[in-house]
């Protein structure tokens, strides 16, 4: 019996440290942790993947090159932020705002973007493939070489957005808000579904 007590009391301890992790680091002495202000923090190239950064102020933040992989990044506010270059695989961005926020070249493929708010944000060269953006506002967002290619783009705002070069086969466009002269120049196949455009 004494064993069976020594165990079940180490098994509670490790449950209790468990407990009272705190989920959050310090980088570039800014703390990472949900409900964070970090507006114009300077984090470029921080390793930041599998952070919690819910609800964060990040506006004007400069986290170019940064690794925020699988990062839940939901509801933050990342409006004018520098994410050029950064890795944000698998990350969750669900209701952030990333209004005129600069994605240059970022890697945001399989990546959680339903509801986000991407007004004039810049895309350039972007990898969205296989993102999940039902509902995102991209409203004059520039999507030139962007791959989106079996994204889900269901109820999306695409109006006004430059879209040379974008590749949307396979995705799913069903019910976006778009035009024809929306779509010029993107590339599109027979797996691609459109909304019944004006």
């Amino acid at each position: 019996m004494t064993i069976k007590r020594v165990v079940l009391s180490l098994a509670l301890l490790a449950l209790s440290a468990c407990a009272q992790t705190d989920s959050s680091q310090i980088v570039n002495g800014y703390k990472i942790e949900p409900d964070a202000n970090l507006a114009g923090a300077e984090l470029s190239k921080a390793k930041l993947a599998n952070s919690y950064l819910s609800w964060a102020n990040l506006v004007g933040a400069n986290l170019a090159g940064a690794n925020l992989a699988r990062a839940d990044l939901s509801f933050a506010n990342l409006r004018d932020a520098n994410l050029s270059g950064a890795n944000l695989t698998l990350a969750n961005l669900s209701n952030a705002n990333l209004a005129g926020a600069n994605l240059t070249g970022a890697k945001l493929s399989r990546a959680y973007l339903s509801s986000t708010n991407m007004p004039g944000a810049v895309l350039i060269g972007a990898n969205l493939r296989g993102a999940k953006m039902d509902g995102a506002n991209l409203a004059g967002a520039n999507l030139t070489e962007v791959d989106m290619r079996n994204a889900l783009l269901f109820e999306a705002k695409m109006r006004g957005s430059i879209m040379i070069s974008l590749d949307i086969s396979g995705a799913d466009l069903s019910w976006a808000d778009l035009t024809w002269e929306d779509l010029y120049g993107t590339i599109i196949n027979s797996d691609t579904r459109l909304p019944q455009l004006p």
